[in-house]
């Protein structure tokens, strides 16, 4: 009952998560804990069409309330850190994708990244590093085609 009680709050947690949002979210993961004024200081030195700082504590707020990030008190501003880090929320997104799209089959979605994705040399031999690692077999996935 547990686990199916985590696989629908992830489900959930991640279907409202913007792209907007997610921009937000990396920036906190990129800090152990980042203020607004930071936050929006980082995503305007990286654009071209500014975004406004009240948008952004429009979001960080929403963010919190939603569970995604906790705040604190820190003199006259709230500090905010991520409640779930970069790789669980990408685990959680890649789940929830592979259920909805091939039935829960992580080997089809794994297929589909292995043969449609361009890797270069130094990323096919970093694969091939994690899939030997994990001591999966090599034509299970096709890994050999990343010769």
């Amino acid at each position: 009952m547990l686990e199916t009680h985590r696989v629908t709050e992830s489900v959930m947690r991640h279907e409202i998560l913007s792209d907007e949002s997610l921009d937000i979210m990396r920036e906190i993961w990129a800090r152990p804990a980042a203020s607004v004024s930071e936050v929006w200081a980082a995503l305007n030195s990286s654009r071209r069409k500014k975004v406004r700082r009240t948008t952004v504590q429009v979001q960080m707020t929403r963010l919190a309330r939603y569970g995604w990030l906790s705040r604190k008190k820190a003199g006259r501003e709230f500090l905010y850190t991520a409640l779930y880090g970069k790789d669980e929320t990408v685990g959680d997104l890649l789940s929830s994708l592979a259920r909805r799209i091939y039935g829960g089959s992580f080997v089809e979605l794994a297929r589909l990244l292995l043969t449609r994705a361009e890797f270069t040399p130094a990323e096919r031999r970093k694969i091939k590093a994690i899939w030997r690692r994990n001591r999966l077999p090599e034509e299970s996935l096709s890994i050999t085609s990343l010769e």
